[in-house]
């Protein structure tokens, strides 16, 4: 088999499954490992996956890492946070989850704002310390280098024994028919028991993520209380959110 048509088999089940493993693409195609290796590195040169140990991911699933995150789409991450910080009120109890644009929203709470704030985020973390008035509780855990969050059965208990008013969430996807998503089990994990500490259930999401499906289910789309995106709430890709009474800002 030709290196083209080997590429173009790798990318037809990569399509398919979203993700393909070297050692079975090395007995399909009857070559080595070494040579699927060879081809997975020359197409993420292309741009067309994302290589990981033993396979590779779409483009779409590539989980960035948090320095990443933070240098991207800053002008929406701002509109969102403005948003949001209308949904701050005194002697609140608020849960952040580690997005970059709840570190967004953290930089702009009112230095008048009394609240308590629970947030698994080293950043955020750090970053509210600068606050006068805010209690910052940290969930510990073992931490992500990459993503810089806490992850794993410590945080996920812990998060369960709060009780919150509202709770601000980044989301990797979120659409009608499978609510909310992300790339990665463990955050979804996390994610899920946040919302189910939580009274109000606030979806932060960048206009490219709406109608997006990652591969771990969250929750339903009848768990999100409102979405707050950089698009403004009448466009029509809200439509089918608004007829299932999600709150759009």
């Amino acid at each position: 088999m030709l290196k083209q048509e080997r590429h173009q088999l790798i990318l037809k089940k990569l399509k398919l499954n979203k993700k393909v493993l070297s050692v079975d693409l090395s007995k399909e195609l009857s070559v080595s490992e070494d040579t699927v290796r060879r081809d997975l590195k020359e197409l993420e040169a292309k741009n067309l996956l994302y290589k990981v140990h033993g396979g590779a991911l779409t483009i779409q699933d590539k989980i960035l890492t948090y320095n990443e995150r933070s240098v991207s789409d800053l002008d929406k991450k701002s509109v969102i946070a403005k948003k949001a910080v209308k949904l701050i009120h005194e002697g609140q109890v608020i849960i952040m989850s580690g997005s970059t644009t709840n570190l967004a929203l953290a930089k702009i709470i009112p230095h008048n704002i009394n609240a308590t704030i629970f947030t698994y985020s080293l950043p955020i973390a750090i970053e509210l310390t600068h606050h006068p008035l805010i209690e910052v509780i940290f969930i510990g855990g073992k931490l992500n280098k990459t993503a810089q969050v806490t992850m794993g059965i410590d945080v996920t208990n812990s998060i369960s024994s709060i009780r919150a008013d509202i709770c601000f969430m980044g989301v990797g996807g979120i659409d009608t028919k499978r609510g909310m998503t992300e790339a990665n089990w463990e955050v979804a994990h996390i994610k899920k028991s946040m919302i189910l500490a939580s009274d109000y259930v606030v979806a932060l999401s960048i206009s490219k993520r709406i109608n997006q499906v990652k591969r771990y289910s969250v929750v339903s789309i009848n768990q999100i209380d409102s979405i707050i995106s950089d698009f403004e709430p009448t466009e029509p890709i809200f439509d089918d959110f608004k007829e299932r009474g999600i709150t759009i800002l």
